[in-house]
């Protein structure tokens, strides 16, 4: 179905380049998929799609920069300007053997015939300036109604790449759209089908619903698939805001937003399981220390950074001595445990944001410690295993015990960190 010429969208210059020269060549080329929905929107697009009736070859033929990166389906990259433009031939998709790819494709001559093998009516519009909008199954309803759709046969769709099913749930998650009844009863037939697509394209998709709103990840419980992704049915699935000024520029990193993000997903899940689930879902090493780094405070027992989070008391000057000194050794063995200073702080900081109370009495100790160079790790002990070797001590893991518990005194009784005294200490320890 076209359009009114009524409806227009502004298409990004090096995309109109590209159509412009595609059609001077005798061909048709529309901008597609996500870049018109989002345009439609009001949205700006990332990535500007675009489709044409020129073959792969052709396309190659006609641009001084054009890559052949996805030939076997009919895509070429055309670089103008230093951008990246995906041109794709119309096609019709054959046979499906791996739910990801079709087994072969055929090229195509009509734009509806491509529209028709996309994922959601959303994603199935096409548009120019000359032809207008290309709306063939009701997409521009759809955004109306703030429903996500199936393009035809959901159940077809959904065998042809099961990855759909947690596709639906992220386009949910981002645009805050209802999932349509007939998509979801699909989804829920077709749950299974998950476990033939890779974790690292999982991950992915994972990663864009906790980045836009955790709490659509409960569609999962729905799915029944939450286990089988998480390795737990004990996940929560909750949006949490961020207030970036409490924590200070200085602390706030991205990373650690998703860090925390996932870690409160993990809320009420074992440390080792949080470990397992994450290695599942190929998350990276770093991404691994910095979630269950926090982890790690959100699930740990700290008494007076709990009643201060808490609201027991929100005041520097109402603190005793005996709580201040114990909130010192709390954060110190934060410190301890999360080693990285900015991610401790991140971490602490989580632990207030979720009950939204305010962390300056604990900020004010924790930069106290910081500037003053108070001991929290191995490393700034005034001792080290060479110093305990030339005292008697044999080498290997006596030694590396010894440090943790001189560690763990000096952490409550800071004065003991010279060596005269450690290793005094050292010698009652065994």
């Amino acid at each position: 179905m076209r359009v009114g010429d009524s409806l227009q969208i502004k298409i990004e210059k090096g995309a109109q380049y590209i159509i412009d020269a595609l059609y001077d060549k005798g061909f048709e080329a529309y901008i597609v998929g996500g870049c018109v929905r989002d345009s439609l929107m009001g949205k700006m697009p990332k990535d500007w799609d675009i489709a044409t009736n020129a073959l792969p070859n052709e396309v190659q033929s006609i641009f001084d920069k054009a890559i052949p990166t996805g030939i076997k389906h009919g895509t070429v990259t055309v670089v103008h300007d230093n951008m990246n433009y995906e041109v794709t031939t119309y096609r019709v998709d054959g046979e499906y053997l791996d739910m990801r790819r079709p087994k072969e494709v055929s090229f195509s001559k009509n734009i509806i015939e491509d529209l028709s093998r996309r994922d959601f009516t959303i994603n199935a519009m096409a548009y120019n300036d000359r032809a207008g909008l290309i709306d063939e199954f009701g997409g521009i309803k759809d955004i109306s109604n703030k429903t996500i759709k199936c393009v035809g046969d959901s159940n077809k769709r959904f065998n042809e790449d099961a990855l759909r099913i947690i596709r639906a749930v992220r386009f949910s998650s981002k645009l805050g759209f209802d999932i349509d009844e007939e998509t979801l009863s699909s989804m829920k037939n077709n749950s299974n089908n998950i476990e033939q697509i890779s974790f690292e394209r999982i991950n992915y998709e994972i990663e864009e619903i906790i980045h836009s709103d955790a709490s659509f990840l409960n569609i999962f419980y729905v799915l029944g698939i939450t286990d089988y992704i998480f390795g737990s049915n004990k996940m929560v699935f909750e949006n949490y805001n961020f207030d970036k000024s409490v924590i200070g520029d200085n602390f706030y990193e991205p990373e650690y937003e998703m860090a925390l993000k996932r870690a409160m997903l993990y809320e009420g899940v074992k440390e080792n399981q949080v470990l397992s689930s994450m290695k599942r879902l190929k998350y990276s090493n770093k991404e691994i220390l910095s979630t269950v780094g926090i982890h790690k405070v959100l699930s740990g027992k700290y008494d007076v950074i709990d009643d201060l989070s808490n609201n027991v008391s929100n005041d520097e000057k109402n603190l005793l001595k005996d709580e201040k000194n114990l909130l010192k050794i709390e954060i110190k063995n934060i410190l301890r445990n999360v080693s990285d200073i900015k991610l401790a702080k991140f971490a602490i900081y989580s632990k207030f944001m979720k009950k939204k109370s305010n962390p300056c009495v604990c900020f004010s100790v924790f930069d106290d410690i910081i500037e003053k160079g108070e001991c929290f790790s191995i490393s700034q002990l005034d001792i080290n295993g060479r110093i305990l070797i030339e005292n008697g001590f044999k080498n290997g893991i006596t030694i590396g015990i010894i440090l943790n518990r001189l560690l763990d005194y000096v952490i409550e009784n800071p004065e003991f960190n010279s060596r005269d005294k450690l290793v005094l200490l050292s010698k009652n320890i065994i």
